[in-house]
């Protein structure tokens, strides 16, 4: 979803979450504003799920975009965490936070750097640190659709946690290419479908490779609010030892223009 104009504040509020949701790539590229006015802008996404009964649940999801742009250049960083309880026992605990550049070169090419850490227990990730840079392309925007390309290459840093399992400790660094592509279309006035793929392959082994499929619509009933369904697959072809190859997350989030 778009960040506020500048110097506005948007709270998204989490209705529905399904499936698990621990991918390794995030997909900062649908927070960025274009259209917001230069100078600073800001978001924050708030959720939770507090349940009894049959079902003992306690979850609180947040995070936090920020953005500052000039004629050329962009800067955007993101904070983000989740902690989930059932029956007294702790399922999800995970912090992440990106920082970008973006730096416009013409009207069509512009360059990204950036950098992030990321937190995940149930991934069994102690640390994951990555440092990258590339190109941007955007291959056609028009007022109804519009494709971006973009690609870069990266460092990549993980540790795990030490816990009984076999890998427990290992650590790895490694180059990555990271290349994604974006994609919208406006299917009505008010209704925008937008689908951005990444792909992120080992460069010392192709086969080593990370996918992250998401798909967005967002429905903008007046200036002020905004409801987007959006659904997402992941796919790491050599996960830590006991973590899943394939997660899937569905979520409806309200967006409100303060």
């Amino acid at each position: 979803m778009n960040l506020s104009k500048s110097g506005g504040w948007v709270v998204l509020v989490l209705l529905l979450q399904a499936g698990s949701a621990s991918a390794q790539i995030v997909n900062v590229q649908a927070l960025f504003d274009d259209k917001a006015e230069l100078g600073p802008a800001a978001a924050i996404e708030l959720g939770g799920d507090w349940r009894t009964g049959s079902t003992q649940l306690f979850s609180v999801r947040g995070s936090l975009v920020g953005q500052i742009r000039s004629e050329r250049n962009v800067w955007l960083g993101v904070i983000r965490g989740e902690y989930s309880f059932a029956s007294g026992e702790r399922i999800v605990s995970q912090v992440l936070e990106h920082v970008r550049y973006r730096r416009r070169f013409t009207d069509r090419v512009s360059g990204e750097a950036f950098v992030q850490h990321e937190y995940n227990e149930f991934r069994r990730l102690q640390l994951r640190a990555l440092l990258g840079a590339g190109p941007r392309f955007v291959l056609f925007n028009e007022e109804a659709t519009g494709l971006t390309f973009g690609i870069a290459l990266m460092v990549e840093h993980e540790r795990l946690r030490k816990d009984g399992e076999a890998d427990a400790g290992d650590r790895y660094t490694d180059p990555r290419m990271s290349s994604y592509l974006l994609g919208r279309v406006k299917l009505m006035e008010n209704i925008q479908l937008v689908e951005t793929v990444y792909f992120q392959p080992r460069v010392t082994r192709p086969s080593d490779l990370r996918v992250l499929n998401e798909t967005l619509f967002a429905v903008t009933p007046n200036p002020r609010i905004t409801v987007g369904i959006g659904f997402n697959l992941t796919y790491d072809s050599a996960p830590p030892a006991t973590v899943p190859a394939m997660d899937t997350q569905l979520r409806t989030t309200v967006g409100v223009k303060l």
